[in-house]
């Protein structure tokens, strides 16, 4: 029998990935006479955020609605160190799956105009595909540090699952445990039934860390409980043959080891799910582009002495005609060497 463990994610943190550290207790800020305005709130009204009136001030949705349309979708979180364009590329590559686009522009920095300042919109020309696009789960690849965007619709202020990653990895790993807490149960009480195969496992749910009965991370990954016993991941470790579960033809340390190689198939299905709409290498060129490139980079050498007019002037004297004359005579001597000897070998 394998040991059971779990560890217990994303439970009393402030985030997901969050640090486990518990800060001190911070007294919530109250004003000292509350009918004066004196003091500015902390919190907008516009977006329900922290506001830093040092530096910053809150912003209305309205006015890029005003200037995009409203079938706009706003962008957070962008990476910084690549220029707005490049940006803009990608993103109408991602989200031309949806619908038409009109206009995409990621906003340059205040500072540096060659950089985005972290808020791109996408305006769309139906309103159907702007909320479907809403919705999308954006996370950009490792070159791009793997950023989580948050998408807002401006028009009906939906938003999307800013979680929906730190979610999928979860679920893999209570996927695994489940499948552990299965093998141990059935090597303990035999073969049971498919309906009741959920009966005695629990899993942990995301946000608060608590226990409860397991099935919603097999419903995540695999959609139901016969689909997740008989997955490749698994492979062979449970029979579900007439509604009735058994166990394979496994010991516990080659069933940990199957474990092991589910968790990490998952995690890969789950990299390629969020990688699928982003492209590989670069874009190829047009046919008329591509034969000036060709020409460009595979033109025939020029001769050697006159690729030596190219080099400095102090090491070959190449306004002398009399020292073309011997690199020239020397050329053909070494050629005419050259084809003595292979003649030698040849007989």
């Amino acid at each position: 029998m394998i040991r059971t463990f779990t560890q217990r994610r994303c439970a009393a943190y402030a985030y997901p990935g969050a640090s486990k550290m518990r800060w001190f207790f911070v007294k919530p800020y109250v004003r000292w006479e509350p009918d004066k305005l004196l003091h500015y709130p902390e919190v907008s009204h516009v977006d329900s955020k922290r506001i830093d009136w040092l530096y910053t001030e809150p912003k209305s949705r309205y006015d890029a609605v005003d200037i995009y349309g409203p079938n706009t979708i706003e962008l957070s979180n962008l990476p910084m160190g690549r220029t707005p364009e490049y940006l803009q590329e990608r993103l109408r590559r991602f989200f031309s799956k949806f619908g038409t686009i009109t206009f995409c522009r990621c906003m340059p920095h205040d500072l540096d105009p060659y950089q985005c300042n972290g808020t791109g919109y996408v305006t769309f020309r139906s309103k159907e595909a702007s909320v479907a696009a809403a919705s999308a789960n954006l996370v950009f690849p490792y070159a791009l540090h793997s950023k989580i965007i948050a998408i807002r619709h401006l028009d009906t202020d939906k938003t999307n699952d800013p979680d929906y990653v730190h979610k999928q990895r979860h679920y893999i790993k209570q996927t695994v445990d489940i499948a552990r807490q299965l093998y141990n149960k059935l090597t303990r009480q035999g073969p049971c039934a498919l309906r009741d195969v959920s009966t005695g496992i629990y899993e942990r749910n995301f946000y608060s860390g608590k226990w409860h009965k397991a099935g919603l991370s097999v419903l995540m990954r695999f959609g139901a409980w016969s689909d997740f016993l008989t997955s490749n991941g698994l492979n062979g470790m449970f029979d579900v043959s007439g509604g009735r579960v058994t166990l394979g033809l496994q010991c516990d340390d080659t069933a940990e080891k199957t474990l092991q190689t589910l968790f990490i198939q998952q995690s890969r299905a789950l990299e390629d799910e969020l990688t699928v709409h982003w492209r590989e290498g670069r874009m190829p060129l047009p046919p008329e582009v591509q034969e000036e490139v060709d020409e460009l980079y595979h033109l025939k050498p020029l001769p050697v002495h006159l690729q030596l007019l190219s080099r400095s002037q102090t090491v070959y004297r190449i306004h002398d005609e009399r020292h073309m004359f011997k690199i020239q005579l020397k050329q053909k001597r070494n050629e005419a060497r050259r084809l003595a000897r292979a003649a030698k070998k040849t007989t």
